[in-house]
């Protein structure tokens, strides 16, 4: 990622900003890349205070010296570089207590000569190996352990595609469109969407699609964060064939702006193959089943929420016993508006098979937590680790049938023959001869309790109103 003071671009008309891309088939450009990838490809080894140096004389030679800077910027976040830990803290300050002990004690006839081997008789280690591993720790002084070098057309793609990326770092706010997508690039962007964990709003126009997502300047906190997830996000937008993408950019003591970016721009995705990417969290929370009964599906279809929204799941599971397949969506600890949103949505549309995980930082608001514990779709998760809430959650959703009649808390009515007809206000018996109000049994109760209502709407011996939302008055009726 490139820095704010190695950012180019220019200002049309005042409000209009447009990144200052390069030419891929530049030969200066390309020549200045094969210089910078041949000096890290020689420096293994070698400490970073040399290597910058080196560079710093090739970037001086450059036509355009800041254009080399980023793409020297971009290579060097592609190494590794060792790291001494607490080592060359230890040995420093092990070198410097010897040495004031030393001369404390030394006569004023010792030469330089009898003080340094009275140093280095109470070093751990020999003298000239301290003085050369004494400031290990600091940045110049760590050497070079590997890298990962594109070759310099990627490189000159990447630093294009990282000019827009450090712009969208000050975003409120990012809309793509894309105008009639093909389904597999749909899908593409979508699943980098949810694995990004953003806040954003999916929605149909026309043939195409619009995505809103919210920036890192509308958050309260995390900004930096969120923000590297919105550029990596924006690294895949270039899967789809078409697209435009529009942003609000803020930048620091400077007038907004707004940034376009379409697909005739010279940006190329980070990742051809963006279905092999898998959130930590999410490998976490597989590994965390423990058995065979369930089966990831990475890829699952988008479903309809509330009148006229549209979910992206993170993933589905399906499960082997019933076959039925559960959606799963994540929300992480800033999408609070959006968890509201969605909770208000399957109030007013329940859906029995998708469920909704949220961290638990969400949860330390008190509003908010008892709003959670009378969903029952809800599990909550730290570093997605679910409890048991999860195991609930997913094995009722996956045992529901279309049309099955439970209670707002999940209770799932034990007689199996009682079905919902089109009037929500009725429910029937397998057999209409008999005119006795229905007698269910809740699986949270005894078998030995009955449930009886004085209408024919179907109650939770806890209380919890039926499926129409009518007020009963509910007695225990003894067997």
């Amino acid at each position: 990622m490139l820095t704010r003071d190695l950012l180019v671009y220019r200002r049309v008309k005042g409000i209009r900003l447009r990144p200052t891309f390069v030419d891929p088939d530049d030969d200066d450009h390309i020549a200045t890349a094969g210089a910078l990838i041949e000096l890290l490809t020689h420096a293994a080894g070698e400490p970073r205070g040399a290597v910058d140096e080196a560079a710093d004389a090739i970037c001086g030679e450059a036509r355009k010296v800041k254009v080399a800077r980023g793409l020297y910027k971009l290579l060097t976040d592609r190494c590794e570089w060792d790291d001494p830990g607490d080592t060359a803290m230890e040995l420093r300050a092990a070198a410097f207590a010897r040495s004031a002990a030393v001369l404390r004690d030394l006569s004023e006839e010792s030469s330089l000569s009898d003080y340094l081997a009275a140093v280095a008789a109470g070093l751990p280690r020999p003298l000239a190996d301290v003085r050369a591993h004494l400031y290990d720790d600091l940045a110049e002084h760590r050497r070079l352990l590997s890298a990962k070098l594109p070759s310099p057309a990627a490189l000159l793609a990447r630093y294009n595609l990282a000019l827009a990326q450090g712009l969208v770092l000050y975003a409120g706010s990012l809309d793509v469109r894309a105008p009639s997508p093909g389904p597999l690039e749909l899908r593409k962007l979508l699943r980098w969407l949810r694995f990004s964990r953003l806040v954003a709003e999916v929605r149909r126009d026309g043939d195409g699609w619009h995505l809103r997502i919210e920036g890192p300047a509308a958050q309260l906190d995390m900004q930096k964060k969120y923000g590297l997830q919105l550029a990596t996000f924006l690294g895949a937008v270039p899967v789809l064939g078409k697209f435009t993408v529009e942003a609000d950019i803020d930048l620091p003591r400077q007038p907004r702006a707004r940034l376009y970016l379409d697909h005739k721009d010279p940006l190329k995705a980070l990742d051809d193959g963006p279905l092999g990417h898998i959130p930590p969290e999410i490998e976490l929370g597989m590994a965390s089943l423990g058995d065979a009964r369930w089966t990831l599906d990475p890829m699952p279809e988008l479903r309809h929420v509330g009148a006229a929204g549209m979910c992206v799941p993170d993933f589905a599971l399906r499960d082997a016993t019933t076959g039925k397949s559960v959606a799963v969506e994540l929300f992480h600890r800033w999408h609070r508006h959006a968890l509201l949103r969605r909770l208000d949505e399957l109030a007013a549309r329940p859906d029995p098979h998708f469920l909704v995980g949220v961290d638990l930082s969400l949860a330390k608001d008190d509003a908010l937590a008892a709003r959670l514990a009378t969903a029952p779709q809800v599990f909550t998760f730290n570093n997605f680790r679910p409890g048991s809430a999860w195991h609930r959650c997913s094995s009722r959703s996956a045992t529901c049938s279309e049309g099955q009649v439970t209670c707002p808390r999940g209770h799932v009515p034990a007689d199996s023959v009682i079905r919902s007809r089109s009037r929500p206000d009725r429910m029937s018996e397998r057999s209409p001869r008999r005119p006795k109000p229905a007698a269910l049994t809740c699986p949270r109760t005894s078998p030995r309790s009955r449930l009886r209502a004085r209408r024919p709407v179907l109650t939770c011996p806890r209380g919890h109103l039926g499926s129409d939302r009518t007020a009963l008055r509910v007695r225990i009726v003894p067997p």
